[in-house]
């Protein structure tokens, strides 16, 4: 499994996520089956902010709620996680949403981007700009279908599309 790298058309935004991540949200998903699932991204930016590198999904926490078209991320057990994360040798914190849609054909919803923009602008998370990753179960290449979009505070949500010579889903 390799890495997966996208850019918004304008290429004002780029996300790596590093292929262990991959797999574990593929495993998280599976585990889910036909029920949503989710969690937060973990990472960090590159050195001249150009670049958010995804490190970590996490599980789902225990207090979340799901059903089969809906999921609620609770908060259980992620301050401690963020902390050690901020605490590691190389810091990471973060950045993000992922979200599992049991269907082929993913679609973000109008809840989806609500949440990441009242994210983009809450104190609590300090991330102008976070990212949110939406899972299916279609399959490409053999890879799990995968979109990816960054959430600017007071913009409307960009697709962060698959870099030239990536495979196109993962």
């Amino acid at each position: 499994m390799t890495d997966w790298s996208g850019k918004t058309a304008d290429g004002t935004f780029a996300v790596q996520i590093q292929a262990p991540v991959l797999g574990a949200l593929d495993r998280l998903c599976r585990e889910a089956g036909a029920f949503e699932t989710g969690g937060i991204l973990i990472g960090r930016y590159s050195d001249d902010l150009a670049v958010a590198i995804v490190r970590e999904a996490t599980p789902p926490p225990l207090d979340s709620r799901r059903g089969r078209s809906w999921f609620v991320r609770g908060v259980g057990g992620l301050g401690d996680i963020l902390g050690n994360s901020w605490r590691a040798k190389e810091r990471t914190y973060y950045v993000g949403e992922w979200h599992f849609h049991p269907v082929a054909h993913i679609e973000p919803s109008g809840d989806d981007f609500d949440q990441m923009l009242k994210i983009s602008h809450a104190k609590k998370y300090d991330c102008k700009e976070p990212l949110l990753l939406i899972l299916g179960t279609g399959k490409q290449d053999g890879w799990r279908s995968l979109r990816a979009f960054v959430c600017p505070a007071g913009c409307a949500p960009l697709e962060l599309l698959p870099r030239v010579g990536a495979a196109d889903e993962k």
